[in-house]
């Protein structure tokens, strides 16, 4: 009886291994959510701003390919900003194959997310897709990922959560890494769980060097609250906490919590008591033992919402209650120019030719060696332009840091922009002098 026993239990675990081997049933179930987009961006006068462009600079009508997917089964549909920023037609492609022209219901520039919306033909309806609850997934968890890499169409990626709360350069935001395939053409497109359930948009790849197997998608908690607000209002409106924390230890009582480090006397958190140095141990009954999460938390708070603290100040236990208020306009400047940092790497680098554009700047360039990146187009656009730069100088030098990569020059002009749009001093070579020039950076156009 033993031995029957055992031989049946051995049958369920490989009938359970064969199941896993395939994730064909649930690809049929979800793809019919996931939509192609393509948009064609053309240049209309030479007065027009050139965004991220991976080929010629100077191509009069250009295509870029990203992915999308239903969030309500009228045509509403949720994708990257930077897939469709600067379209003129935007065309959406579902797994059925019809070819929808989608209008921009609304869009947000710090977590770089965009809602569409195409008009049903024949009253049919589209499938939605249901978002997962990110917070609760695991390291190792697998997922899937649906895109559309390099405009071959719809395709599947198999892989794992590799990391949660990762921090890419996007204001405070966390994003969720993996090692599935996730390329140009990918961006904008869902994160499956096993479930069928959205656990996050795919929104970056890691690019450095070659590297591969690192993909980041924005997690579905934040993308459903965005996703929400775009569909009701076409923007989003923050809460603002109005301080700063990070893990701490109280003195008094040896507790540990998150210590405010920096606090807005402009903050209701501030006006309702709240005070550098005051360590919260709760937040809305969650114990504060994780600062990811209260992060998190923070970033989906809504205005005149009500967050329940329990703080220690001068070792003394207080509660309070501070009424959250609408993000002011220059803390929501200073988080949407964080968010002009990463958010669209594919279409900054050209890889087969090692060319390079720098949309803030309106060039396109090469590495040069042993360091500096060589210009190889500058735009009528560009703010070189009257500074007596060509076409085939180097620039060796931003702000006095040696230049080696895009990436290095990038860092410089982008602290620039954070601190409130500061000129910036370049040092450039030419075939005969060696010269500073200081330019101005402009916010990018919408």
């Amino acid at each position: 009886m033993r031995l029957l026993t055992l031989l049946w239990g051995f049958i369920l675990l490989t009938g359970e291994a064969v199941a896993l081997d395939s994730y064909a049933d649930l690809v049929e179930n979800i793809m019919p959510s996931v939509v192609n987009i393509s948009t064609e961006r053309q240049m209309l006068d030479e007065n027009e701003t050139v965004d991220n462009v991976m080929l010629n600079p100077e191509l009069i009508g250009r295509e870029t390919l990203g992915s999308g997917f239903f969030i309500r089964k009228d045509g509403y549909i949720l994708t990257n900003l930077h897939v469709i920023k600067g379209a003129k037609t935007i065309n959406v492609i579902t797994d059925s194959g019809k070819t929808y022209v989608a209008k921009i219901v609304g869009v947000d520039e710090p977590s770089d997310l965009a809602a569409l919306k195409i008009i049903p033909k024949n009253k049919e309806g589209f499938k939605p897709v249901i978002f997962s609850d990110a917070d609760a997934a695991r390291i190792g968890d697998k997922v899937l990922t649906i895109g559309n890499p390099y405009g071959l169409g719809a395709s599947v990626s198999q892989g794992i959560i590799s990391a949660k709360s990762r921090h890419i350069g996007l204001g405070e935001q966390q994003y969720i890494q993996t090692d599935a395939a996730i390329n140009q053409g990918n961006s904008g497109g869902p994160m499956f769980d096993l479930e069928g359930k959205v656990i996050g948009i795919n929104s970056a790849v890691f690019t450095i060097n070659g590297a591969s197997g690192v993909g980041f998608a924005l997690p579905s908690n934040i993308a459903n609250w965005i996703s929400a607000q775009l569909v009701e209002r076409g923007s989003v409106q923050r809460g603002w906490l109005g301080f700063d924390v990070t893990n701490g230890i109280d003195k008094y009582t040896g507790k540990q919590g998150l210590v405010i480090t920096e606090i807005n006397e402009e903050a209701n958190a501030y006006k309702e008591g709240l005070r550098v140095g005051d360590i919260i141990i709760a937040y809305n009954d969650v114990v504060a033992d994780d600062l990811n999460a209260f992060k998190s938390f923070g970033e989906t708070i809504s205005p005149k919402s009500i967050l329940k603290l329990k703080v220690l100040s001068m070792g003394e236990e207080i509660k309070t209650t501070i009424h959250i208020q609408e993000m002011p306009a220059k803390a929501l400047k200073d988080v949407t120019n964080k968010a002009l940092i990463e958010n669209s790497k594919y279409y900054h680098q050209d890889d087969e030719a090692g060319i390079f554009y720098v949309s803030e700047l309106n060039i396109a360039v090469k590495e040069a060696a042993p360091r500096g990146l060589k210009i190889i187009k500058i735009e009528k656009r560009s703010p070189l332009i009257g500074k007596g730069v060509k076409e085939g100088d180097v620039i060796l030098e931003a702000d006095r840091a040696d230049i080696y990569s895009t990436d290095n020059l990038l860092d410089s002009i982008r602290n620039a922009i954070m601190d409130d749009y500061r000129p910036v001093s370049l040092l450039i070579q030419s075939l005969d002098n060696t010269f500073y020039v200081n330019i101005e950076v402009e916010a990018e156009n919408d």
